[in-house]
């Protein structure tokens, strides 16, 4: 279990950075943030502000009240959980709200509901080396 934790985080690591790379310096060559099938640029603008920034939102806020209360993350995995649950959350409001439900969103869904999975697997591993 191990290595394959190991293996997800790097894999989306890669991804993130990747991704963030192409962001930041090739944004006029790639404008849609998520290489997806069925969405078209209109539909992508309105899924970056109805979820991807109310996900960042949601995490900001999450951690200046762990600030404010005193209280620290017990692994490094736990900021990485606390984003991709945050990102499963508004996916799932997005759903509720605008999102058309087609093989893409579903794709993206089940990824981050991966990711939060292992994140969770890997912190729990993290926070019983520690105590």
């Amino acid at each position: 279990m191990d290595k394959l934790i190991k293996f997800f985080l790097i894999m989306a690591g890669l991804y993130a950075g990747m991704r963030a790379i192409i962001s930041l310096f090739f944004y006029d060559q790639f404008p849609i943030a998520f290489l997806a099938g069925s969405f078209n640029l209109e539909l992508m603008n309105e899924y970056r502000a109805r979820v991807l920034l109310p996900a960042f939102y949601l995490t900001l806020v999450y951690f200046i009240l762990r600030y404010l209360l005193g209280k620290n993350p017990t692994s490094s995995l736990w900021p990485i959980y606390v984003i991709s649950l945050s990102f499963v959350i508004t996916q799932i409001l997005g759903f509720l709200t605008f999102l058309p439900v087609n093989l893409e969103t579903i794709r993206m869904l089940v990824i981050s509901l991966f990711l939060s999975f292992i994140a969770r697997q890997g912190h729990n591993k993290r926070k019983n080396e520690i105590l």
